[in-house]
């Protein structure tokens, strides 16, 4: 009972922390701006925005398909297709689940606490990375710039090669 209420606590709180889970910016080429990503995305030429614990959305502006890269995982989910980046806003950023398992809202706020709200262009950053050993403990994470903090993921996951 107690995780049950825990759940529909964390989705309530998610549905009004969302708006500072995540950023959208106009479209970027990706291949400047994350240069050795869009190597292994080609399709996905765009990067329209980033959440706060470092995922980047991505968009195929040709056939309308949308990803959300996770770097530390080094991999990739796909959405699906979607008219628009506010209909894949609508459908996947503001739908509660998400918000729960990969904004991770809570963590957000109570990093938002912890360290101070997110500047322009940054994001929350666990150190060590989790793939080099990290555990995302709330102490691990400080604030970085998105763009930096994409480009070393990409150096020391080999993919610049």
């Amino acid at each position: 009972m107690n995780k049950l209420l825990i759940g529909i606590a964390a989705i309530v709180f998610s549905h009004f922390a969302n708006a500072n889970s995540y950023n959208l910016i106009s479209p970027l080429k990706a291949s400047e701006y994350m240069t050795c990503w869009s190597l292994h995305y080609p399709n996905y030429t765009q990067v329209f925005g980033y959440s706060s614990l470092g995922h980047v959305f991505l968009r195929d502006p040709v056939l309308k398909n949308y990803i959300v890269l996770h770097p530390y995982k080094g991999a990739a989910k796909s959405y699906g297709e979607h008219d628009s980046i506010a209909e894949f806003e609508r459908a996947v950023l503001k739908e509660d689940s998400f918000a729960y398992f990969v904004l991770d809202t809570e963590r957000v706020a109570e990093l938002n606490q912890r360290i101070g709200p997110l500047g322009e262009e940054e994001v929350f950053i666990p150190t060590p990375y989790p793939f080099i050993g990290g555990n995302e403990s709330l102490q691990s994470y400080d604030k970085g710039n998105v763009w930096v903090m994409l480009s070393i993921v990409a150096e020391l996951r080999g993919l610049c090669e």
